[in-house]
């Protein structure tokens, strides 16, 4: 059996700015810093077999704060995993984004050549950036090239291995998406995994159909048996119950690693499913907390 944790990163320094943020490399606000490590407290006593992350500063940082909770020997990690990088952005890269009026027939083109960034529809992508379609492509590769070797590693010694991915909230979304299309069943996921605060984490489970637990089995040249593939969390943030509101805009100022003393959410609400697709509807306030 294989246990799939996805984390979303912390507050970054543009989750509090409304612009477009894929792999522009913000750090982690102060902010973020204290949810990361309320979440290493909070996964303390969970044993990863291994922890990976997206190189990205945000994501990286989160991993590494996740990592220092763990109890010794910490497991080893990876924290330059390419594929799982948030969604790119392109040229709208750093760039405000703006909503769609809904009432023009108005392309997506003509938006760019006004010099505003509008939510993407399906298919659609900023020059040099990505489309929906390509983040569900690099989703299928993480699900290749880094979970599945686990999954085989595992049930060849009939052990159970509990690996966490640090990663972003489109792409998590993708990555769940990809799994339960793996499932033996062939039905297609029924909800869109959107909606998560930062640092808040989902999580995935994944058995070799009709095999207990704890009986070995081959995969013969990487072949793979049918898959029972379950979403048992999505959205948990129970770690940032305690943790208090942000005070003197400290979700605005760069958590500094060197500096020991320094000491948002994707929304899951309709009227904000555009700004799911930037990663940075999150205002400097309590977390869960919808500010217009």
């Amino acid at each position: 059996m294989l246990t799939v944790t996805l984390i979303r990163h912390g507050q970054s320094t543009d989750n509090v700015k409304h612009v477009w943020a894929g792999w522009a490399d913000a750090p982690l606000s102060q902010r973020g810093k204290s949810q990361a490590e309320a979440l290493g407290a909070y996964f303390s006593q969970t044993l990863f077999t291994k922890i990976y992350a997206s190189p990205l500063k945000r994501a990286s940082t989160t991993a590494a704060l996740v990592l220092a909770a763990q109890p010794a020997p910490q497991p080893p990690h990876d924290f330059d995993i390419e594929c799982i990088k948030e969604q790119h952005f392109g040229v709208a890269e750093g760039k405000p984004w703006c909503f769609r009026d809904y009432r023009t027939s108005k392309s997506l083109a003509e938006y760019m050549s006004e010099d505003k960034y509008p939510a993407l529809l399906p298919g659609e992508r900023f020059t040099e950036g990505e489309s929906d379609e390509d983040l569900a492509a690099r989703a299928v590769q993480a699900v290749d090239e880094v979970i599945m070797p686990h999954l085989r590693s595992a049930s060849r010694a009939g052990r159970a291995e509990h690996i966490a991915l640090v990663s972003h909230g489109l792409y998590i979304g993708a990555l769940i998406t990809a799994l339960l299309k793996r499932d033996s069943s062939g039905v297609s996921p029924t909800r869109e995994y959107i909606g998560m605060q930062n640092t808040a984490w989902a999580r995935v489970v994944i058995k070799v159909q009709g095999v207990a637990d704890g009986t070995p089995i081959d995969f013969v040249d990487e072949h793979t048996p049918p898959l029972v593939i379950i979403a048992t969390d999505f959205g948990r943030a129970d770690h940032l119950v305690t943790l208090k509101p942000n005070v003197g805009g400290t979700g605005k100022i760069a958590y500094d690693p060197k500096q020991r003393d320094i000491r948002a959410f994707f929304s899951g609400a309709t009227k904000a499913v555009d700004t799911e697709h930037c990663e940075s509807n999150a205002l400097d306030g309590v977390d869960g907390e919808v500010k217009n």
